[in-house]
């Protein structure tokens, strides 16, 4: 049977994990009963980061507190939807600094950063420039292995290095990329950690290629002064607390 409602994510400036949960009524009542219960009362104000309305809401919730298990919180007593993985923030912090994002804050909404997007197979994140992805890191559905992408300038190519990184993670350089992109665009997959993602950052020629082709993408859809296709789905306030996890 269905059981149509909500699957929701939390989060609050006093706490670094995200709730993730699900209610068969409107999400803005289930947060006012959760800021006023412990254990979450005294790790809020809890609001509203993302939000998706679901067929089977109950069996969606148990897929994601499944899927996430390896990051749950079991410090934090008399709760099991808490959930911290600082090898994702560390990840998602220095793709904001290596691709040079974090001068472009004043231009959301022409880039895009989406949270566990309602997508096929798990995604984590996904982000745009304009119509089309430049990152994203999934589960794949048929073994479950984490599958990373990030779109860089075609320089890449000349460290080989990277390519060499690649071949042990199951990674490949994609020279065929969306319609959109820019001409001299490659895109590397690789499986692996988040911890593995911020090895990749560390290789010579991986943070140049990723600031050659996210500044030419930005500078061109901000000359165009035209919104990401998916601008309705940016996640602000995750910004805002990447941001302020930046400056700290």
């Amino acid at each position: 049977m269905e059981n149509q409602g909500y699957v929701y994510i939390l989060q609050s400036q006093n706490c670094d994990c995200i709730k993730i949960g699900g209610t068969d009524y409107p999400p803005l009542k289930r947060i006012k009963e959760i800021n006023a219960t412990e254990p979450y009362k005294s790790l809020g104000k809890w609001e509203l980061a993302e939000c998706l309305e679901v067929k089977n809401w109950r069996i969606v919730e148990h897929n994601l507190h499944y899927r996430f298990r390896s990051s749950l919180n079991t410090e934090i007593k008399n709760q099991k939807e808490l959930f911290q993985d600082e090898a994702f923030l560390s990840y998602i912090v220095q793709l904001f600094k290596f691709t040079g994002l974090v001068h472009w804050i004043e231009q959301q909404g022409i880039w895009t950063f989406v949270l566990f997007p309602s997508t096929n197979g798990g995604r984590y994140f996904t982000m745009n420039i304009g119509s089309h992805e430049v990152a994203f890191s999934t589960l794949r559905k048929k073994d479950r292995k984490k599958l990373n992408m990030l779109m860089l300038d075609s320089l890449i190519l000349d460290f080989p290095n990277v390519k060499k990184w690649l071949d042990k993670h199951n990674g490949s350089i994609c020279t065929e990329n969306y319609a959109t992109a820019l001409p001299h665009s490659v895109s590397v997959h690789f499986e692996g950690s988040f911890s593995d993602a911020l090895e990749l950052f560390s290789l010579d020629g991986v943070r140049r290629a990723l600031i050659a082709y996210w500044y030419e993408a930005l500078i061109k859809k901000t000359e165009e002064n035209k919104l990401s296709t998916y601008e309705r789905y940016h996640n602000y306030n995750a910004v805002a607390k990447i941001m302020k996890r930046i400056k700290e």
